[in-house]
């Protein structure tokens, strides 16, 4: 017989090749990674983002900070690059100590007044740095000021001319009855009839195809068009994928709750008009 050991006098014993990381406030084990991962200190991302945020001129760019998740074990910084009374560009900043470990830099448009966001379908709009290797330098090196072009500028090289051309482009209900489609699937009927009686389908009455054609009736051209698709999916929708049942809207934006549907869109507009 083999004496059964209570969980108090299991004895720790190292894995070769992995290591934990363990939260210095609270000494939690947040996850395992191997043993070339390397730690991203909140204070150097927060550095790092601050010189990406003062690339167009601004010398004191406006950051915040906030932890996020189900134990506050993750953390996203923001920071302003450029904006005025109604509108920002604006990167957010991820470092997560998990085991997918990178930390990511992430370019949105906001709109102060609509509390709404513009993921835009660019290949330049974020940048991901692994956490391995010498972090601080690695964060350094991407964000100095003496680089020529960082990610920055090729995303709004690449969406300005977008934008303008949207602005001058005809959009008709034709377009969004053709978006919500190619989106959100057909709309479907709010009820179904048998022989012996009529029924409601569920949550039917959600579907984006019974709100945004009157939402969007009076929109006259794809720029706006787009900016109405980004307000509805942050204010009235879900605007979240099957299975993610996140209520807290920082957090949902921290995790990307509703970003593939406007980065289709938008590429569905910029294709299709």
């Amino acid at each position: 017989m083999v004496p059964i050991k209570r969980r108090d006098e299991w004895e720790a014993n190292p894995v070769p090749g992995y290591k934990a990381l363990v939260r210095p406030d609270t000494e939690q084990v947040i996850s395992v990674v191997t043993t070339s991962y390397s730690v991203a200190e909140n204070e150097w991302v927060a550095l790092a983002l601050q010189q990406f945020c003062s690339r167009l001129g601004e010398q004191n760019p406006m950051i915040a900070a906030a932890s996020f998740g189900r134990d506050a074990e993750r953390t996203m910084f923001a920071g302003r690059v450029s904006g005025n009374e109604e509108e920002a560009l604006c990167v957010l900043a991820y470092n997560t100590h998990g085991g997918e470990g990178a930390v990511c830099f992430q370019l949105v448009e906001v709109h102060r007044h609509q509390r709404t966001t513009f993921i835009l379908d660019s290949a330049h709009a974020s940048l991901s740095i692994a956490h391995v290797g010498r972090m601080r330098d690695r964060l350094m090196h991407a964000s100095s000021p003496d680089r020529d072009e960082t990610f920055i500028e090729r995303y709004l090289s690449d969406t300005k001319p977008l934008w303008h051309q949207l602005a001058n482009t005809l959009w008709t209900p034709r377009h969004t009855s053709a978006l919500i489609k190619k989106l959100w699937g057909s709309t479907p009927p709010l009820t179904w009839t048998d022989l012996s009686e009529q029924s409601s389908i569920g949550d039917a009455h959600r579907h984006p195809g019974y709100h945004l054609p009157d939402t969007m009736s009076q929109i006259s051209d794809a720029a706006n068009a787009y900016r109405a698709i980004c307000c509805w999916i942050d204010n009235e929708s879900e605007a979240c994928k099957r299975g993610d049942f996140t209520k807290d809207r920082d957090e949902r934006l921290a995790l990307g709750a509703g970003h593939t549907y406007k980065q289709r869109a938008w590429r569905w507009i910029v294709d299709n008009t």
